[in-house]
């Protein structure tokens, strides 16, 4: 008799909006004139929210592979790859809350490898890359 995992159902997660209501136009174009976008947090929300899409989506499709050229080839883990030095951190937190694969990105991102004598488990590649980070000798 097969065995199936039933995948549980997609939560949809509700977005913030915000409305702005005015009273006249000429109040209106004065509230515009004054509104200052900080595109900084915006690029920062939006990089937080694509690498942690792609994140999750990317443990969901690897759950059950062992391969690690199947694992670092998915198309998910390419996209944050693709993302660049900009991840960097983000990739660095996450691992330091919940070692993962995800460290070998940072070595495909930087072009670096941790040289040691002997072979690394997961969980101390993933302690080496967040010290070597946190002390500053890995610049973006």
């Amino acid at each position: 008799m097969p065995f199936f995992i039933q995948q549980p159902p997609s939560a949809d997660i509700p977005r913030t909006r915000i409305e702005v209501k005015h009273s006249n136009e000429a109040e209106n174009r004065n509230q515009v004139n004054n509104f200052e976008f900080d595109r900084n947090l915006a690029e920062q929300v939006y990089l937080k929210d694509k690498f942690y899409s792609l994140k999750n989506e990317w443990k969901k499709q690897t759950m059950f592979t062992s391969s690690i050229s199947n694992i670092i080839e998915d198309p998910n883990f390419k996209r944050i790859v693709d993302m660049g030095n900009k991840v960097i951190p983000l990739i660095i937190d996450d691992i330091d809350r919940a070692p993962s694969n995800l460290v070998w990105a940072l070595n495909i991102i930087t072009g670096a490898i941790l040289r040691t004598n002997q072979r690394l488990t997961i969980t101390e590649a993933c302690k080496a890359w967040v010290k070597l980070y946190r002390s500053g000798k890995i610049s973006l």
